[in-house]
């Protein structure tokens, strides 16, 4: 029986399908309307217009990013894509960032979280941290002085507060953007030199793509201090300058017991080139940092009081947990006598733990009240306290040091300084001709 012979539809459908499928585009071939249900697309896109777009998005006001809905895809501009380089995709999304800060941040080596950051458990947060050892941990934690890590959490809080639908690796336009959202903050330069080498740091521990280091991150951290010329305008509080601030305290502080404390605490900090932030605490939480009253010990010669020793556990350049012993030694019939005010300061306040230097209820003296009161007094003898902060007293002590002829060496280790970057505070006075 012969086969049967298709129907002139069926063979014109047949040949149709067979064109389409071999041929990309067949210029002969009418196409076909598209249903009413789904409208035509148009694929021409102004690259221009939509990089416009992104970046006035990026200006706006923080807002939550929304999800795509499935079967959308996310158009990536391409101009901003060569000048951004390759970033990879976000590996850890907002909910599991807390998680990777409290293992990144841990306190002193120990294992014990004390994060502000709400840690919710999420798939994403492994990474290289999930397979180190405890010991390891306590290691890599230990890298970090307790003034650093709090430092660079508050970073991340900054950070996370601006954009909150954040993730991991930060994009770079993000870092950009927040660098510029700092510099409309009137933060300075090293200030956010400083946040930046924060969010650098996490990075780096999670063996991410570090967006601060892109080309275009370092171009606007340099255009922020070209913006802002930088310029130390603190003077160093001298030996006559320290002498007038002291007699001023009776005028500018009627409180007989926070007169003594200052006193004290002005002296110390010229004398042993303290910074402010070793004896002043700045939160609540940092009474711990700060100079304790158990690490201060008198010597007596013939039952007086000749020196007073210091043990320097936290501070700046302290990157091995080492403790340093300052030995100050009395100054014979001086009313300015740095070893005799301490003395009198705690003989009266009687307090034996807890930070040094405590109000007379038993709260440790703030940073912001030493700044107030230093700038009253300050006013108080004729002089722009703009130019006087707390850092004045070790920039007076550096100048004074070398003034005597100490060799810049000495200097160095008076200062605690790792570095030469003392020199930067010495202040030469014109000679008289």
């Amino acid at each position: 029986m012969p086969p049967k012979r298709k129907s002139v539809g069926e063979a014109v459908l047949s040949k149709r399908r067979k064109t389409t499928a071999s041929t990309p585009v067949d210029t002969d071939v009418i196409p076909m309307s598209p249903p009413t249900s789904a409208p035509s697309v148009d694929q021409s896109i102004d690259y221009d217009k939509l990089a416009t777009a992104i970046l006035r998005q990026s200006k706006l006001p923080e807002v939550s990013t929304p999800q795509l809905q499935q079967g959308q895809h996310q158009i990536v501009d391409t101009q901003d894509h060569h000048l951004l380089g390759n970033q990879p995709p976000p590996q850890t999304c907002a909910s599991g960032i807390g998680a990777i800060l409290d293992q990144v941040f841990l306190v002193s080596g120990s294992l014990q979280n004390s994060s502000t950051f709400e840690s919710v458990p999420n798939s994403n947060t492994c990474g290289p941290l999930e397979n180190l050892t405890t010991v390891s941990r306590q290691l890599l934690a230990s890298a970090l002085s307790p003034s650093t890590v709090r430092a660079y959490r508050h970073t991340w809080e900054l950070l996370m507060s601006w954009k909150p639908a954040l993730s991991l690796p930060v994009t770079v336009v993000d870092v950009c953007n927040f660098i510029g959202h700092l510099f409309l903050l009137n933060y300075s330069p090293s200030s956010i030199a400083s946040h930046i080498s924060a969010i650098s740091y996490v990075h780096k521990v999670q063996n991410l793509y570090d967006p601060t280091q892109a080309f275009v991150t370092k171009k606007i951290l340099k255009g922020c201090q070209s913006s802002v010329p930088t310029r130390d305008a603190r003077l160093p509080i001298t030996p006559e300058i320290l002498r007038q601030l002291l007699n001023a305290l009776a005028h500018t502080v009627p409180q007989h017991s926070l007169r003594i404390l200052l006193r004290s605490l002005f002296l110390l900090a010229f004398h042993a080139f303290l910074r402010l932030g070793e004896i002043a605490v700045k939160s609540l939480h940092d009474s711990q940092s700060v100079l304790q009253r158990s690490d201060v010990s008198f010597e007596y010669t013939n039952s007086v009081v000749s020196a007073v020793q210091i043990i320097m556990r936290e501070y700046k350049t302290n990157k091995h947990h080492a403790p340093l012993v300052i030995s100050l030694q009395a100054i014979p019939n001086s009313p300015f006598c740095p070893v005799n005010a301490l003395y009198e300061y705690l003989d009266y306040s009687k307090h034996n733990s807890g930070p040094l230097f405590q109000t007379i209820d038993k709260c440790p003296i703030s940073y912001a009240k030493v700044s107030s009161h230093l700038k009253s007094a300050v006013q108080f003898i004729g002089l722009n306290p703009n130019n006087f902060k707390g850092h004045s007293f070790r920039i007076g002590a550096a100048t004074y040091a070398a003034s005597l002829g100490y060799s810049e060496n000495l200097n160095q280790k008076l200062g605690r300084w790792n570095s030469d970057a003392f020199r930067r505070y010495i202040r030469i006075v014109s000679f008289k001709l």
